[in-house]
């Protein structure tokens, strides 16, 4: 799990899914307001999370926020995706998280088609796997391609994000 690519090199996975000037644009393009946030959690940035999609040449990358909800502890994550690549097909995202001072572990995974996180109003994941409480919360981002009989881990650089909930 974590930052490892499975044997293959960071500039060979780059060079070879041409992610490298969809990271840059995908980068430049930010993100807008978020609606009903709690004022007093401030928004966090993951870092960015590059990932294979399955199909020729498919790749992605994820921009991921969080943003603040009104109930205490609770978090929403906003995927801004910019994927490259033809005839790609769906996979799965999921945000991992980790309160630090209670130990509490969690998260929740969402069916990615194209740029859409679906089920999803502005692709912000909510939900029940969404509330690691207050405290010091760790969390990071995988994907995987759902395979019959086992899903299987899709090639990615995982994005991380440290923050604090109310």
């Amino acid at each position: 799990m974590g930052m490892s690519l499975k044997n293959v090199s960071l500039q060979r996975f780059m060079v070879r899914t041409g992610v490298v000037a969809v990271a840059m644009a995908a980068a430049a393009s930010g993100f807008g307001g978020s609606a009903g946030a709690n004022p007093t959690d401030p928004v966090a940035q993951f870092t960015p999370t590059l990932t294979r999609v399955p199909g020729p040449n498919c790749a992605a990358i994820v921009n991921a926020e969080t943003v603040p909800q009104e109930r205490s502890g609770v978090i929403g994550v906003r995927a801004k995706i910019t994927q490259t690549g033809e005839f790609c097909g769906a996979y799965y995202l999921t945000v991992h998280w980790r309160n630090v001072d209670t130990g509490a572990t969690g998260g929740q995974s969402q069916r990615v088609e194209g740029t859409s996180v679906v089920g999803m109003p502005d692709n912000v994941i909510t939900g029940i796997g969404m509330a690691p409480g207050a405290g010091k919360v760790e969390a990071w981002i995988d994907t995987y391609s759902q395979v019959y009989p086992q899903n299987v881990d899709l090639e990615h650089l995982g994005g991380r994000a440290t923050f604090t909930l109310g």
